[in-house]
């Protein structure tokens, strides 16, 4: 039986790609859209993977394929935006109506569920709330998960129902269980997560928030590497002095929080 996602209470930027982005697509795209489709891709996950993989190595990688990307909206409903990479490409991981936008890392392992199993019934047992279990069954809704841009998620990271937005630049540790929504910016760890500092300061943060810079194409972030480089000064602080540039490192948060180059 379908059901209706409940849509998440903010809704991101909906360009997750546009064409001056660059993605490629290879030669064999519509053959491999037909054979993905002919093998049932949408219900058969391992193969989905498998299919996935070998379109992303043929199209440059997981953050330039574009046809990967249709297939993950068409046959799975999980929207991904351009240059974002990782586990988001395995059906298996991402649930239905999950969105994930532009330049967004994230790791092996990482899970993520829109449903719990009901606790205030007589039983959480799966025949209780799965129609195709009993009829008489009452289904819950899932929700709808939304991943901002630039969003890290480090290895082995578990998103749970209760959280339904994950904001622009924030930064998920390795191992955390996120019960909760994520603000913009903040980096949380542990289980349940916890929110331990964020990236900027306010200022710094709003002006990010307000220039969008994560639409824009990466030829064009590249050729702007300077210009927005100079978000990250601290206007009470005199533009040459490097040391205002970024708040301080903690080191011992650094090492607990953030995952491998790899994750």
């Amino acid at each position: 039986m379908s059901t209706t996602l409940k849509l998440a209470t903010v809704e991101p930027e909906r360009s997750t790609t546009s064409p001056a982005d660059g993605l490629r697509r290879s030669r064999f795209a519509p053959l491999l859209r037909s054979i993905y489709k002919l093998l049932g891709c949408h219900r058969r996950w391992t193969i989905a993977r498998f299919m996935l993989l070998l379109i992303n190595r043929l199209e440059g990688g997981a953050m330039l394929s574009a046809t990967s990307r249709e297939l993950m909206s068409k046959y799975h409903e999980v929207e991904i935006g351009a240059y974002s990479y990782g586990d988001c490409f395995d059906p298996a991981t991402m649930p239905k109506g999950t969105f994930i936008g532009r330049y967004v890392s994230i790791a092996r392992g990482v899970r993520m569920f829109m449903q719990n199993h009901p606790i205030d019934r007589l039983s959480t047992h799966p025949f209780f709330y799965e129609q195709g279990l009993n009829s008489a069954a009452i289904v819950d809704e899932p929700t709808q998960l939304v991943i901002g841009h630039d969003v890290w998620i480090g290895c082995n990271a578990i998103i749970t129902p209760g959280c339904r937005r994950v904001g622009n630049g924030a930064v998920i540790g390795a191992g955390a269980v996120v019960t909760k929504d994520v603000p913009d910016f903040a980096i949380v760890a542990g289980s349940p997560a916890k929110r331990i500092r964020d990236r900027f300061p306010i200022e710094v943060q709003q002006r990010l928030l307000a220039n969008k810079w994560w639409l824009l194409p990466s030829a064009e972030v590249e050729a702007r590497r300077d210009e927005l480089d100079g978000l990250l000064v601290d206007s009470h602080c005199s533009s040459a002095n490097t040391n205002c540039q970024t708040p301080v490192e903690n080191p011992r948060v650094h090492a607990m929080v953030l995952p491998s180059p790899r994750s």
